[in-house]
């Protein structure tokens, strides 16, 4: 898959409103970069739930430690800022540079 088609995908996905809900006022313009401050709220914001869940979760089938509780914890805002950051990011603001190179 080349970088202009994995961008195109990306960016679809990106643009939706469902992907940034119930955070669509974090969503930067499209000719505005995607910070890595921004990317480190939306992983915080996107993460924590699921990491409070997948840790009832886990309590529910048996007790877990107290390290495995942080790790759960860390976990998923850990997954989403690797992926926000090698991924995501990076082809938003690809276009960006682009679209702002044409204004």
């Amino acid at each position: 898959m080349s970088l202009d088609r994995l961008e195109d995908v990306v960016n679809d996905v990106s643009d939706r409103d469902w992907s940034w809900w119930p955070f669509l006022w974090l969503r930067p313009e499209r000719n505005a970069h995607l910070s890595l401050t921004r990317m480190l709220s939306l992983s915080v914001l996107y993460g924590l739930p699921c990491s409070v869940l997948m840790g009832f979760g886990i309590t529910l089938l048996r007790a877990p430690s107290m390290p495995e509780l942080v790790l759960t914890a860390a976990a998923f805002p850990a997954l989403f800022l690797f992926t926000g950051s090698v991924v995501v990011a990076p082809m938003w603001n690809r276009r960006a540079d682009r679209l702002r190179a044409r204004q």
